[in-house]
């Protein structure tokens, strides 16, 4: 359960559709899961906003799946998982069968277990990296932001060895509240967005 869960279960009591004695005992669910191997925080998604994820290196399939039954048999309906290889996704999703999509993204390396939510309206993100061989960890963390409900701009192969490509996308930058500067091999990326932006 995350806060939007939340604000969503009191307006159900509001309106009637949901008895106070149910959303009580939603809302009491034990803070944690003890799966013997690990600890699921049940309640992070009400105190921080946003539900536990899953770092999927170090883990087995066995492991993974078992922690999105947990998550999601806890109210979690979105859970996302990093780190993840093409095999174990593959096994992962075995172990879950049919009836939870595993959302995996090859070139990303996660999964996005129930998708993701529309934006939140809180502003737009921009992704922005040097080459073609950062797409890997930028689309890791262009799709983790939308995960989390936030507009993402794709900047890619937007290096410092050609300037205008970056510059031509001055006005996408001007309008982030963020900007995720994927630096490649000379880490110059960084340096050249911080002169041209005023956000972080």
């Amino acid at each position: 359960m995350d806060k939007r869960d939340l604000e969503q279960l009191l307006s159900d009591v509001a309106g009637g559709a949901v008895t106070p004695a149910d959303a009580l005992t939603r809302i009491q669910t034990a803070p944690t899961a003890d799966l013997g191997f690990a600890q699921l925080d049940l309640s992070r998604g009400v105190r921080q906003g946003a539900g536990e994820v899953v770092y999927g290196a170090g883990k087995i399939a066995d492991q993974i799946a078992a922690i999105i039954e947990a998550l999601r048999d806890a109210g979690q309906e979105r859970i996302l998982v990093t780190r993840l290889d093409a095999e174990k996704a593959a096994r992962t999703a075995e172990l879950l069968g049919n009836g939870i999509d595993l959302g995996y993204v090859p070139d990303a390396q996660l999964a996005l277990v129930g998708g993701k939510p529309s934006p939140t309206g809180n502003g737009r993100i921009v992704v922005a990296c040097a080459g073609t061989s950062d797409l890997p960890v930028a689309e890791e963390a262009a799709l983790t932001a939308e995960f989390y409900g936030n507009e993402v701009d794709r900047l890619y192969d937007v290096g410092v060895a050609g300037l205008h490509r970056l510059l031509a996308h001055a006005e996408e930058l001007a309008q982030a509240q963020v900007v995720i500067a994927i630096a490649g091999m000379e880490g110059a990326l960084a340096s050249v967005v911080g002169g041209l932006v005023s956000c972080p």
